[in-house]
């Protein structure tokens, strides 16, 4: 006799935050099962003793055929915290950039979203009366934590493991158990001091008698009236700058009538996403022509196209058109997406977006902490009204209810391309992908266009918009380059300064204006050499130099972390005869401190920005007109609007042009253009000066007179002889082993499997230029498609020689990489 359909137990379906290649099935009660909808978060056991959070996908109620289905260990939302369109978008980054969709949930969901059985427990912050709300497991958890963080798996050692999922959940809920991040931060809340009238003197009969006590402290009166005038019956707390501002009164008196008990006090934490909001919020500037033209022109080519090309020369005022079309989106009620390449440049967009738009701008990045990630996915979540939202690559995975615009800053950086971890997106691509799944427009911004978006753009894939012209008619700058072989010759250098450099600096500080540096190598020097021997101390798990770091007198691997103290003598021969060869940030700023004693200058490169809020900093010192000669890496070309830079200096252009790449000269392009466009953006026409051995190569020839055409059409003509992007595409198989003879045998197999099946171009496998990492040892294999090659099918055949491949014993240590578009 068959069951009642009643009788039938419950089953989800649920992506796990792990490499696996299918969502798990997992048992649940009819009740859990009336309440669950795809997108809930479930906590629930894999492997022995572990707990994960995982997402729902599918309810229903077949059984599993090959295991019997674990039981969930707790449901942990009211509502789903990812949305459906968010599914379909990861299904779809899992399948384009061959990963799983347990690696594109982990990318995507902030770590303070998902508790697992690692995740470090702290004990919250609870008053001696909150405690008598918990329950006697949940108190000898509250008092285990008080010696010290515990992870999830060791709070089950306390509790039954069944129990210990719904009890952190709940101890959440109550404040006594907060997350803690792995990485500590030196990040303090920020917060304003507020106060109020204690409730007894809010009383009139307690008030007169308050007001006869303070007949003698005039102050104390006029701040308690400040009080009075600015409170609201919805909103009591005044902040004290506000009640100083009106007063005139000093921290002391504020301070007697806390301590009187007459005046009460709070820190009030501002809300995190927001950087700082403006008293009164501006109306947008009035468009140029060319500003007013352009924007018509976006709006009329999205009726054709869902995605436009706005390729503006720097300074033209791009942002300004930018937040012309935000505004039609929040007014409409819409969400509207601004990606930007880099953290660096999110300061200065933000600013400019909250004069405008106040608090309806959020800020999604990861120099942010895991709480305050997961309080704007929250709020994006909620959103019933218009918003924008500001941020890098990772933004894209918010979870976007009415997502109406998206823009694309900077659309050629390299830095919207994702490399380790999978998955291995890139945001500009899928963006355009999300875009279509939600109804929306696309701009993508760029004085220089990466190759890909300008052929899209000619042949009428995308729409196209030019603007230029710069804003209030202001020059582009003078580009020049200057011969080192001949200024060496001449005896003009200065340590790694030409005269002619030297020259325009000293010019630029008389004007009393400011210059920026660029060398795009960080550290001191990348080779330490022994004049004796030639020896030069090598990392122990990779196969790289180690690089000198003079502030913390160090040798450092810039793959590892790996690091010494700087030498005095020679490893191998013991001479003392050791120099430096090459040239980083650090050192440049040291001979600039040299040749420019007086003059405040400041680094920005990886090494100097790892505080949090560094960038902001250094950014905020150096638009003051504090700092006047700012030396940076390639930190310093994205995007940045400093209004008092005249003279932008390249120390060395040589670095990139000559880098082993397929995109070497057209990021070279870019790079030079770009950090060329920082120079002369008010009323002076700026300068830029190239320090080269290479003056007469044809990219610089295209840097120095702005032309970007003939740059496409040298790129395109290689790149169709040669078969590269985007005239063909690409996928790279990456083998990883500990073994070298491994990571042989196993890559050669894998090829030698590939091209019985492929017959379009298969390249290696050879070893990278650093063919071992952290002990691990490296090799690749590229494969090509041309236009007429499906790559779902070629994804296939990839995906068939791995499933064989793993079903090889000796070849199961060896970890393999697909990267689909790998440039």
């Amino acid at each position: 006799m068959q069951s009642k359909p009643t009788d039938t137990p419950f089953f989800i379906d649920v992506i796990l935050p792990l490499a696996l290649p299918k969502a798990y099935t997992y048992a649940t009660t009819q009740e859990q099962a009336a309440k669950l909808k795809p997108g809930f978060r479930v906590a629930v056991p894999f492997g022995k003793q572990k707990i994960y959070t995982a997402i729902v996908v599918n309810i229903h109620r077949v059984a599993p055929q090959t295991y019997t289905a674990k039981t969930i260990a707790a449901v942990m939302d009211d509502q789903p915290v990812v949305t459906p369109n968010q599914l379909d978008f990861w299904s779809w980054i899992a399948s384009y950039y061959m990963c799983t969709q347990g690696e594109v949930l982990r990318a995507c969901l902030p770590s303070a979203m998902m508790i697992e059985s690692q995740t470090l427990l702290e004990q919250g912050r609870l008053k001696e009366e909150e405690t008598y709300a918990l329950d006697d497991d949940q108190f000898l958890v509250f008092e285990a934590l008080e010696k010290k963080p515990l992870t999830l798996e060791e709070v089950a050692s306390i509790v039954q493991f069944q129990k210990v999922m719904p009890l952190v959940l709940d101890m959440i809920e109550k404040g006594a158990v907060t997350v803690k991040q792995h990485i500590e931060e030196k990040f303090i809340p920020k917060t304003e001091r507020c106060i109020k009238i204690s409730d007894y003197y809010q009383k009139e009969e307690h008030l007169s008698s308050l007001f006869d006590a303070l007949g003698k402290a005039p102050k104390q009166s006029e701040v308690l009236m400040a009080l009075f005038s600015f409170q609201t019956t919805q909103n009591p707390w005044v902040t004290v700058a506000e009640v100083k501002k009106k007063t005139g009164c000093g921290s002391g008196i504020i301070r007697i009538l806390i301590d009187k008990g007459w005046v009460e006090e709070i820190h009030r934490e501002v809300t995190r996403e927001i950087f700082s909001s403006p008293e009164s919020i501006s109306q947008s500037n009035s468009l140029s022509p060319a500003q007013q033209n352009a924007l018509n022109d976006i709006t009329e080519s999205w009726k054709s196209n869902d995605v436009v090309l706005f390729e503006g020369v720097t300074s033209s005022g791009k942002t300004e058109v930018y937040i012309h079309l935000i505004e039609e989106q929040i007014k409409a009620g819409n969400q509207a997406l601004y990606l930007v390449p880099e953290i660096v440049l999110t300061p200065q967009v933000v600013t400019r977006l909250v004069a405008h738009f106040g608090d309806k701008v959020s800020v999604y990045h990861s120099k942010f902490s895991i709480h305050e990630r997961a309080e704007v996915w929250k709020d994006v979540l909620a959103a019933t009204e218009g918003k924008v939202i500001v941020g890098a690559r990772s933004a894209l995975f918010l979870p976007f209810q009415q997502l109406k615009l998206i823009l694309v800053d900077e659309e050629h950086e390299n830095s919207y391309k994702q490399f380790d971890p999978a998955p291995r997106y890139h945001a500009r691509d899928s963006a355009i992908y999300l875009a279509q799944a939600m109804q929306a427009k696309v701009l993508l911004g760029s004085a220089t266009p990466s190759l890909e978006s300008a052929e899209n753009a000619r042949t009428k894939k995308y729409g196209w918009v030019k603007l230029e012209e710069r804003f209030g008619g202001v020059s582009l700058p003078l580009i020049e380059s200057i011969d080192l072989r001949e200024a060496h010759r001449k005896q003009q250098m200065e340590g790694m300064f030409s005269a002619a450099l030297l020259e325009a600096m000293q010019n630029t500080l008389a004007l009393e204006k400011q210059i920026i540096l660029f060398q795009n190598r960080r550290g001191y020097a990348p080779i330490l050499e022994c004049l004796s021997c030639g020896h030069s101390p090598q990392c122990t798990q990779c196969d790289v130099t180690l690089t000198y770091h003079q502030t913390q007198q160090q040798l450092r691997c810039h793959y590892c972390g790996y690091h010494i103290p700087m030498p005095t003598q020679c490893h191998a021969c013991g001479m003392p005869t050791l120099t430096t060869k090459g040239v980083g940030t650090q050192q440049i700023e040291e001979q600039v401190n040299r040749l420019f004693p007086n003059i405040q200058t400041a680094r920005m490169d990886w090494d100097s920005t790892r505080g949090k809020w560094s960038f902001d900093k250094i950014i905020a010192s150096f638009s003051k007109g504090d700092i006047k000669i700012l030396i940076g890496t390639q930190m310093v070309v994205k995007g940045l609007d400093f209004k008092n830079v005249l003279l932008v200096g390249v120390i060395n252009a040589d670095q990139s042009l000559n880098f082993p790449d397929f995109r070497a000269h057209e990021r070279s392009f870019q790079m030079l253009c770009q950090v060329a466009g920082r120079a002369g953006r008010s009323d002076q026409k700026g300068k830029v000066l190239i320090q080269t051995y290479q003056p007469k190569h044809p990219t610089l020839t295209q840097v120095k007179k702005h032309d970007y055409n003939g740059l496409y059409q040298t790129q395109k003509a290689e790149r169709i002889q040669y078969q590269y992007p985007p005239y063909i595409r690409m996928i790279k198989v990456t083998f990883k082993s500990r073994q070298i003879e491994t990571v042989n045998t196993a890559s050669e197999w894998y090829a030698n499997v590939v091209k019985q099946s492929y017959s379009g171009s298969v390249l290696g496998p050879v070893f990278p230029p650093v063919a071992r990492v952290r002990n691990v040892y490296i090799k690749h294999l590229m494969i090509k498609a041309d236009q007429k090659i499906a790559l779902g099918s070629l994804k296939k055949i990839l995906t068939k020689a791995h499933q064989s491949f793993q079903s090889i014993p000796g070849f199961r240590s060896t970890k393999v990489i697909f990267d689909v578009d790998p440039y």
